[in-house]
């Protein structure tokens, strides 16, 4: 039996769940593993299956609702429209995230305006499309300026959102709210893939 990475092994997992060969050896192969061509070669590459495959989901679905939902949207082999409602999800609890902190235009209030948390929503949707992007092992450019942040909100979403200032010591900027999303994110991220780590180390370890 060959352990990968707790991400390859969520990847594989649920692929085996959906019970392709052919996809998962086709998928396998964009993310970079090497793929034999004879079956039982392809079946060496099936690292977990049955009791094991259920072992990996288990470990992933066990978690809170977020955590569950970023381990598929980042690392499972899902379609777009399969990862909708694990999007909502992950969503959801980063605009509760982004909520808890003095967003620009707040000042003292305790609560943001209605513009700042209308540009929230998008900036957390395009926060979690480029933690996507950049996250091990597709390790793709991902919206890494303010300029191509506001592009990728408007062309997904039809939104026009407000990048001057990005970057400001003097008062709370949507550039200082990006990062803690993304912090965040990195964190849930590793939380996410502990359970699934400790399996291997445990295989190992046997």
């Amino acid at each position: 039996m060959r352990y990968g990475s707790a991400r390859s092994m969520i990847f594989q997992a649920y692929h085996e769940q959906r019970g392709s060969v052919m996809v998962y050896a086709s998928q396998i192969a964009e993310l970079g593993a090497q793929v034999q061509g004879t079956q039982k070669q392809n079946n060496d590459w099936r690292i977990v299956n049955g009791l094991e495959s259920g072992q990996v989901i288990s470990a992933v679905e066990n978690q809170p609702p977020h955590l569950q939902a970023l381990a598929r949207y980042c690392f499972g082999p899902f379609t777009r429209d399969e990862l909708a409602e694990d999007r909502e999800w992950l969503h959801a609890a980063l605009m509760h995230v982004g909520m808890q902190m003095r967003l620009p235009g707040q000042g003292q209030s305790d609560y943001p305006t209605a513009e700042a948390a209308r540009q929230l929503r998008w900036i957390v949707s395009a926060a979690i499309h480029h933690h996507a992007e950049v996250t091990y092992p597709y390790n793709r450019p991902g919206l890494h300026n303010p300029r191509r942040i506001a592009a990728w909100i408007e062309e997904e979403h039809g939104e026009e959102v407000n990048t001057r200032d990005w970057s400001r010591r003097d008062r709370s900027t949507w550039g200082g709210v990006w990062e803690r999303l993304l912090d965040t994110l990195d964190r849930w991220e590793c939380q996410a893939l502990a359970p699934v780590a400790a399996l291997i180390a445990n295989a190992k370890a046997a």
